[in-house]
């Protein structure tokens, strides 16, 4: 397989991350000459961790309050839609019963009342 020569005008991973390289002057036994590099400022090097996860927690806790909210009202009006049915088929029952008695005591002291004075007690 034939590769292509390298180019050498493309710059190299390393060469990108530490920058032009600098001349090399004639050793010297003193230490080791250590490259500086410029000082970043705190906020860069040190993110706020705390704010960032408060901040994160706040925004994350209003998403999910907003959706729990919208659930439960769906679930509270699905089960008390559930319980009013089931309360007035109940009730129904009831009333029929309370009704038909009513009428039964009313319908019986209306013929009474009309039969005596159809057939007036005997003296």
């Amino acid at each position: 397989m034939n590769q292509p020569p390298f180019d050498q005008g493309i710059p190299l991973l390393t060469e990108v991350l530490l920058g032009p390289e600098v001349p090399e002057a004639a050793p010297v036994a003193a230490a080791p000459v250590v490259e500086e590099t410029p000082a970043l400022p705190p906020a860069v090097t040190q993110p706020d961790w705390d704010a960032i996860e408060q901040r994160l927690t706040q925004r994350i806790l209003h998403q999910v309050q907003g959706k729990i909210d919208h659930l439960l009202e769906e679930r509270i009006a699905h089960v008390l839609q559930t319980a009013l049915q089931n309360a007035l088929i109940g009730m129904r029952g009831a009333l029929r019963e309370d009704l038909q008695q009513s009428l039964e005591q009313i319908v019986a002291h209306a013929v009474s009342h009309e039969l005596g004075h159809l057939h007036p007690p005997a003296q």
